[in-house]
């Protein structure tokens, strides 16, 4: 949709004579209530008593006052705000007086942001909020008095009738499952909607096909995104039992892949890999999450199709970005982050991604999309794709390629290819990882391979190369041996040593964005040289010292 289009079709929907047609269907109960099988945390609840909203990181208070008229300057965190998901922390809290303040909060929103503003009623925020208000209902109306009822009705039937006519302009993926989830949470709770069920399913189905691929990855291919997904389809699953109704075979199936696809992006303490934007997530909510999916399924090693692979060893576990960032919407917030990895130890990571940005500065989610904070390498300070908030890489995407190898004492090794540098600098990147079956010893490659040159530079020779092994903040890294290797000391006192040939070895500040809240430094190392004419090699190593 253009701009000015958009401006005026949101307009319209601001004049009295659309809202007048909105209001013509009256409610005075509801045909169902689903339940929310998610827990959630009582101490959150305590934080918003005291009008302190924290989202995406961030945090902005409204004490004594509803929290509406508040509007930092952050999309993300706007939506989290209207939409209400994080209505369980009150009903976890539980009590007549979190009752009375979650139900003031909801009757205050309907007061005041009943105007349809472009953010507050795009498709996705209404359905997350359709999601919230429903699956809380039976909160939320518990001893309520008729005129709130009055309002929480009314209201529901007003935001379900609009995100009927709106849910096409979605303008992500994740949008547009929560207008889906929305419509068809709507349309059971609703009297008299029983055929506008089984539309939204068929629609339903539709989108998850287009979303996922066969292996059961995300098309955002970031983990955390995949663990949201999962769990919107195990709350259907839920809800469409507790109506009675069958559950189609394809969400069962779909939730049979997602849960172990999950279960391989995993780190060793229980959070989630940091690829495309994801975040930690909390090993508790991970564990819950896959409780509820009740798939026994183990973890995914080789997901081609989604781009990932896993090897683990003794306590070592790498995963691997092997697949090129995700095009079109679900590009807004990829990273340039291919055949980059994470290495955890035990409970501990070691090597990681510089994670998100979510909740900080433009300049910081910028910064976390490059290749640079990656664990990979890069050239010329060059993004190896492009960073694009519309998903496009150009007329010829390059290619990223990815070959495992197993053999039968256990020892695994990845053979990673992409062409992303050799239109600007006349090479190919191969990188190779192997881990040994014991665990102790992880060794990769990164080779530059000359020829191919067709775009903008007629000199292989003299560009810099860098490829950086991004620490985890509770690791201590020192120079040793005269600064010919690195000695890496885990949180829980446990050695590793890192050496390398081929390029000069340094330690440099970075930082760490993997979870919400403040940002954390840390330290990298990186490993430096400039191409020549016949090509690099650089190899490095870790091992338990």
């Amino acid at each position: 949709m253009n701009d000015s289009w958009a401006r005026l079709k949101n307009a319209g929907y601001r004049t009295r004579l659309y809202r007048r047609t909105l209001e013509r269907r009256r409610i005075e109960q509801l045909a169902f209530l689903p339940r929310d099988p998610w827990p959630g945390d009582a101490k959150l609840a305590d934080e918003l008593f005291q009008g302190r909203y924290r989202f995406v990181g961030r945090e902005a208070s409204a004490p004594n006052q509803p929290p509406w008229r508040l509007r930092p300057d952050d999309a993300e965190w706007l939506a989290e705000l209207h939409g209400f998901a994080w209505l369980r922390h009150f009903e976890a809290s539980g009590g007549e007086t979190a009752l009375a303040y979650a139900r003031r909060l909801v009757r205050s929103w309907i007061d005041l942001c009943g105007d349809i503003d472009p953010l507050t009623w795009s498709p996705g925020v209404l359905g997350q909020r359709l999601l919230a208000w429903l699956v809380h209902g039976r909160f939320l109306l518990q001893g309520a008095d008729e005129e709130f009822s009055a309002a929480y009705l009314g209201s529901l039937a007003v935001q379900w009738q609009h995100l009927q006519r709106t849910s096409d302009d979605a303008a992500s993926g994740s949008e547009e499952l929560l207008a889906l989830l929305g419509l068809v949470y709507g349309a059971m709770a609703l009297p008299d909607e029983g055929n506008a069920v089984s539309k939204t399913l068929q629609q339903l189905e539709s989108l998850i096909a287009r979303q996922t691929m066969a292996d059961g990855g995300y098309n955002s291919r970031a983990p955390s995104d995949l663990m949201a997904a999962l769990r919107y389809l195990i709350s259907l699953r839920e809800a469409l039992t507790d109506t009675g109704r069958a559950v189609p075979d394809w969400l069962q199936n779909k939730i049979s892949r997602m849960a172990p696809m999950l279960r391989g992006l995993r780190h060793g303490d229980g959070g989630l890999a940091l690829f495309n934007g994801g975040i930690e997530e909390s090993r508790d909510v991970v564990d819950i999450t896959l409780s509820q999916a009740r798939v026994k399924g183990k973890a995914v090693p080789n997901a081609v199709q989604s781009g990932f692979q896993r090897m683990a060893a003794g306590s070592v576990i790498l995963l691997a970005d092997t697949g090129a960032p995700p095009a079109g919407k679900w590009g807004r917030y990829a990273h340039a982050g291919g055949t980059s990895f994470e290495l955890s130890i035990g409970r501990q990571r070691l090597v990681v991604n510089c994670g998100s940005g979510r909740g900080h500065s433009a300049e910081w989610r910028e910064a976390a999309r490059s290749t640079a904070a990656h664990s990979t390498l890069h050239m010329d300070k060059a993004n190896a794709w492009p960073i694009s908030d519309t998903g496009d890489f150009g007329p010829e995407p390059a290619r990223l390629n990815c070959r495992r190898h197993e053999d039968d004492l256990g020892n695994t090794w990845l053979e990673l290819y992409h062409n992303a540098y050799r239109q600007r600098f006349g090479v190919t990147h191969r990188r190779r990882l192997y881990l040994d079956a014991s665990g102790e010893d992880f060794r990769g490659e990164d080779r530059l391979d000359v020829g191919g040159l067709t775009g903008a530079s007629d000199e292989v020779v003299g560009h810099a190369v860098a490829v950086r092994f991004h620490l985890h903040p509770d690791v201590r890294a020192s120079a040793v041996q005269g600064g010919s290797a690195i000695l890496l000391r885990l949180k829980g006192g446990q050695g590793w040593r890192f050496r390398a040939s081929g390029a000069e070895i340094s330690m440099e500040d970075t930082v760490y964005l993997g979870q919400s809240g403040p940002i954390r430094r840390s330290q990298q190392i990186v490993l430096s040289t400039t191409t020549n004419a016949d090509g690099n090699v650089i190899k490095w190593a870790f091992k338990q010292a």
